[in-house]
């Protein structure tokens, strides 16, 4: 096998992704809406088949890898999470190995869980292959240094806590799907779909704002529909501030889980509305526009290749 190359894929609840790696660079990549949510028949083998079959046959030897919700129990195979601590070797021998009929074996990256107590946990899945790539591209220094946070935005937005190199806990806002929701059908709603899109960033500051007031996130959702009422804000903006309102609960709460210095992963808008809301509330951060998901896919090729039982070495059937 080339070294340094694969299929990667990302595969969550709503959307499907593949890169054809050659040589620690990516040749192409694909995508469609066919999450785990939307296959009904789970005729998952066809699906991957139909987006990366053409890859795999011209490169039979290039191992397929996946992450994300695709090893949750609504994938295509539930893979037992890792517990925390976790590092790269940990992730690599706790691979999950499918078999396909037309793909041969792929292999799935497990997620992790985090024991707060006896009474609360919490998961990922997807984001700590994201996380390791990020630590790909830090030095040794940092690594073996203080300890680091990494924030994660997105539909469950998550906070990961990094010590030498190792993930050794995290935790996760919802965020991202609390915003889709309140946005489609809610007396705070306010316009369209297009305004959702659009972000206004007065609406935006003034939800960061009200975030830090008295009486808790549920009564300033609210107060979102008063300022529209008392035209403070214009219904058209409401779901930035909405979107204000829920980033800067989270910001507030996780600054406090948070541990020495702070990146910020990502190169869509979400990355953006944080860069914005770190800068509102002074809170510095290295932002992260690099594709980490490659990263950490070949970060975890690698130790496979030099620490593990599986030689990634698969024809198609």
């Amino acid at each position: 096998m080339t070294k340094g190359s694969l299929i990667a894929v990302d595969w969550g609840s709503t959307h499907l992704r593949v890169k054809l790696i050659i040589e620690g660079r990516v040749a192409e990549s694909r995508s469609s809406d066919q999450g785990i949510k939307r296959l009904k028949s789970k005729g998952f083998d066809s699906v991957l088949f139909s987006l990366c079959g053409d890859w795999k046959k011209q490169h039979p030897d290039f191992p397929i890898w996946m992450s994300g919700m695709i090893g949750s129990r609504e994938g295509w195979k539930e893979v037992p999470y890792c517990p925390t601590p976790v590092c790269l070797k940990d992730l690599v021998a706790a691979l999950s190995v499918v078999e396909t009929e037309s793909l041969g074996e792929v292999f799935i990256v497990p997620g992790l869980r985090h024991d707060f107590d006896d009474d609360a946990t919490d998961v990922m899945r997807g984001e700590e292959v994201e996380v390791f790539g990020l630590l790909a591209g830090l030095d040794n220094e940092k690594l073996e240094g203080s300890p680091l946070t990494i924030c994660g935005p997105g539909t469950h937005s998550k906070w990961v806590n990094v010590e030498g190199g190792q993930i050794v806990s995290f935790r996760t806002w919802f965020t991202g799907e609390a915003f889709e929701k309140l946005t489609q059908d809610s007396l705070i709603s306010g316009g369209s779909l297009v305004d959702r899109d659009q972000v206004n960033r007065g609406g935006f500051t003034r939800g960061l704002e009200s975030s830090g007031r008295s009486g808790g996130l549920l009564h300033h959702l609210f107060l979102g529909r008063t300022d529209m009422l008392t035209q403070r804000v214009e219904a058209a903006h409401l779901p930035a501030l909405i979107s204000g309102l829920l980033i800067g609960h989270e910001i507030r709460e996780a600054r406090k889980f948070a541990q020495g210095e702070v990146y910020l992963m990502g190169n869509n808008r979400s990355a953006e509305l944080y860069t914005q809301a770190f800068d509102y509330f002074d809170m510095p951060h290295t932002r992260c526009h690099e594709d980490v998901h490659m990263a950490g896919m070949l970060a975890l090729l690698n130790s496979g290749l030099n620490n593990s039982k599986h030689s990634f070495q698969t024809a198609s059937k």
